[in-house]
């Protein structure tokens, strides 16, 4: 009986991480490029993980938190930057928040628009 509880938590736990959130993303992902001349809001560093292994299972979950709380301090714009450290190549995410209010943003297109 305790093997099949455990089971059914486990199992339950895995289904709520793979659950995807039906909110849409709070704030516009940028390149560095494009928020040049805007004013910096917050340096977000996510958690870390190993290269080889793909991302820490939390990565999802640490974007969005991050531009909802960016969001808050009154961002328009992020972008994702991965820094590398060690050896072993661990890597962590560091998202950058901008605030582009009255700049100019370009705007991007979709590839299939092009056909």
């Amino acid at each position: 009986m305790k093997t099949f509880i455990l089971l059914i938590s486990i199992l339950m736990i895995l289904w709520s991480s793979t659950v995807v959130s039906s909110a849409p993303f709070p704030l516009a992902v940028a390149d560095p490029a494009s928020v040049g001349e805007c004013r910096l809001v917050e340096k977000i560093p996510g958690p870390y993980g190993y290269r080889f292994w793909g991302p820490p299972p939390v990565l999802g979950d640490f974007k969005y938190r991050s531009a909802v709380k960016a969001k808050e301090a009154g961002a328009t714009h992020i972008f994702w930057r991965e820094a590398i450290k060690g050896y072993y190549g661990q890597t962590r995410v560091i998202g950058y928040a901008f605030d582009c209010s009255g700049v100019a943003m370009p705007k991007y297109f979709e590839d299939a628009a092009l056909y």
